[in-house]
C-alpha cells in the first residue's frame, strides 16, 4: 500500500471526526510509520483488516475535505501571506535603488516582520491542536 503523505495533514484537521480506532490506525500508519503488519499485531486483527480500516479512514478524510475544505482554506491563506511577503520584498528592493525610499523601506520592513509573525503563527497553530 503506497502512502499519500497528504493524509497526515488531513488527519490533523479532521482526525477527530473519525472513529477512535480508525484515527489511531491512521496515526500509527502515517505519523508513527508503523507497517500494516505491526498495526495488525497491535490490534490483534488481520493485516487485511488494518488495510481496509485505513482505506475507509482515508476515504472519509478526503470526503470531509471535499465538503468542508478546511485544509484548502488554510493552504490558500498561507499562499496569500507568502504572496504579500513577496510583494513587500519587491518594494523593499525598489526602495534601495532610490535615495528618497528610506521611509518606505522602513515601513516595508515592518510589514515584512508582521507577515513573518503571521506565517509563524500559522505554522504553529495550523490545525488548532
Amino acid at each position: 500500500m503506497k502512502k499519500n503523505l497528504g493524509v497526515s495533514d488531513l488527519i490533523d484537521v479532521y482526525g477527530e471526526l473519525l472513529t477512535d480506532k480508525q484515527r489511531d490506525m491512521l496515526e500509527l500508519y502515517y505519523n508513527d510509520d508503523l507497517s500494516l503488519s505491526e498495526i495488525a499485531e497491535h490490534y490483534d486483527i488481520t493485516r487485511q483488516g488494518v488495510h481496509d480500516s485505513i482505506k475507509r479512514g482515508e476515504e472519509s478524510l478526503r470526503e470531509y475535505e471535499r465538503v468542508l475544505g478546511l485544509l484548502r482554506t488554510q493552504d490558500d491563506y498561507k499562499k496569500e501571506l507568502l504572496h504579500y511577503k513577496e510583494l513587500a520584498l519587491e518594494i523593499f528592493e525598489e526602495c534601495k535603488k532610490v535615495s528618497f525610499g528610506r521611509p518606505i523601506a522602513e515601513k516595508t520592513i515592518t510589514l515584512l516582520e508582521t507577515l513573518d509573525e503571521k506565517l509563524e503563527a500559522y505554522d504553529n497553530t495550523k490545525y488548532l491542536e
